[in-house]
């Protein structure tokens, strides 16, 4: 006669983390912003319609990373760093545009919406 394998569960295999912090990580406030890319700004990388995948924040981290922001009113995606000074440099991503600066005296009307972490690409197919 042939052996057949047979695997006998008895329990659930334990959770990788202890029961209290499974869902640690969720909390109260939204924890991704979805929105689309209002124009081709970031071209040739984002494109108008674009959809983004934002992750709320209240400072720009190193690295140069692409944020959502609101200045006066008017909204922005762009990559952003600090300069030395405390000015914020924002890049375009066509390196063409190049960037602009906004001196350490007007960074506080930066209102940062959050990180850009995900695009979704929207192509009209007709």
């Amino acid at each position: 006669m042939a052996e057949r394998n047979h695997i006998t569960t008895t329990s659930r295999p334990a959770p990788i983390l202890p029961d209290p912090a499974l869902f640690e990580h969720f909390s109260d406030r939204a924890t991704q912003i979805t929105g689309r890319m209002p124009d081709n700004s970031m071209a040739p990388k984002i494109q108008e319609g674009d959809l983004l995948q934002i992750e709320p924040c209240d400072e720009i981290g190193t690295g140069g990373a692409m944020y959502a922001f609101e200045i006066d009113g008017r909204q922005y995606v762009r990559s952003l760093t600090l300069g030395i000074g405390g000015e914020v440099i924002a890049y375009y991503a066509d390196p063409v545009r190049g960037s602009d600066t906004l001196p350490a005296s007007e960074a506080h009307r930066i209102k940062l919406i959050g990180r850009v972490v995900g695009v979704l690409q929207y192509r009209s197919v007709i």
